[in-house]
């Protein structure tokens, strides 16, 4: 079960049961059902998490066709990982002020 936390009030989110989920110029954005604030990414952590996506998704199917030699696939899709992942985790969700 995937579950966030509120920044406003911190109440723990399941993202299947939030009270309203929506896109909105390809950002995120989360209305929390304890406070009814909403809460999106920050909009360059979204950018770097989706580049590294891209690169996670490039270097898997350099791997799995084995273009570039052994490693060189399998390196960038761990060098993707890592920076989807840690900007995933390092950079905290902000409240959405219209």
């Amino acid at each position: 079960m995937k579950t966030q936390q509120c920044p406003a009030c911190g109440h723990k989110i399941n993202l299947k049961q939030a009270a309203e989920a929506k896109k909105l110029n390809g950002i995120f954005m989360l209305q929390c059902a304890n406070c009814k604030q909403w809460s999106h990414e920050n909009r360059k952590a979204a950018i770097v998490k989706n580049v590294g996506l891209i690169l996670m998704l490039t270097g898997s199917v350099m791997g799995y066709f084995q273009l570039g030699g052994i490693i060189i696939g399998p390196i960038f899709a761990f060098t993707g990982g890592l920076i989807a992942l840690a900007t995933q985790l390092a950079v905290p969700r902000k409240l959405h002020t219209p």
